[in-house]
């Protein structure tokens, strides 16, 4: 996708309070694609891509999957851009600048050699990563999470079939890095998405299930 279709940034510097933010939102064991979202994340996820919910992250990989004719995600359908950005992946000496830091895990998964990749978290700490192999992501801190979410105002398409920048404007402000569960739960706090917290390090589970 290429950066004047991408609206990653839509919302994601808006600061109000969230009241359905807890620090209970936290899928950490080995099933996190099938582990159960939490409500307002699975009736969001739904209304985005007009479902009734959608209930795991397996399923979310289902929906993104389908609109991509049943395929696997090509590194075409990464949110691209010709900007410096905080997000990027140092591939065979080529590096790619992402405005969805995810991006750059799921570059590592298409990848069939190593891959540097290094984020911002919303506050601006620096979060270093490296996989030398599809399913091998090494994180700096170890302690460094990421959230998945969509805007809560969400609102399906009239035609029923949200584009690539519907979801990326949707979804993308709220997948974000973040060197801890702490500073996760903080800015949790401030936005106006359903969200839910995983560890980085093995991220890489929901990045292949989307190339595989």
């Amino acid at each position: 996708m290429s950066d004047h279709e991408c609206a990653c940034g839509s919302g994601s510097d808006r600061q109000v309070v969230n009241a359905n933010a807890t620090a209970e939102r936290w899928l950490a064991d080995d099933s996190v694609l099938d582990a159960e979202l939490p409500a307002d994340v699975r009736t969001a996820l739904g209304r985005l891509v007009c479902e009734d919910e959608i209930e795991t992250l397996s399923g979310w990989v289902a929906e993104v999957r389908r609109r991509t004719g049943g395929g696997a995600v090509g590194i075409e359908d990464l949110c691209h851009t010709g900007e410096e950005t905080g997000h990027r992946g140092e591939l065979d000496g080529e590096t790619y600048h992402f405005r969805c830091f995810y991006d750059a895990v799921i570059l590592s998964a298409l990848a069939e050699t190593p891959v540097s990749i290094r984020i911002e978290s919303p506050d601006g700490i620096v979060i270093e990563a490296r996989a030398d192999r599809p399913a091998d992501l090494t994180v700096t801190p170890e302690s460094a999470v990421f959230s998945f979410g969509v805007a809560e105002s969400v609102e399906p398409p009239a035609d029923g079939e949200p584009s690539h920048a519907d979801i990326y404007a949707a979804v993308c402000p709220y997948v974000r890095a973040f060197p801890g569960r702490d500073a996760y739960e903080r800015w949790a706090e401030t936005v106006p998405a359903a969200t839910v917290a995983l560890p980085l390090e093995g991220a890489t589970d929901i990045a292949a299930a989307l190339v595989e």
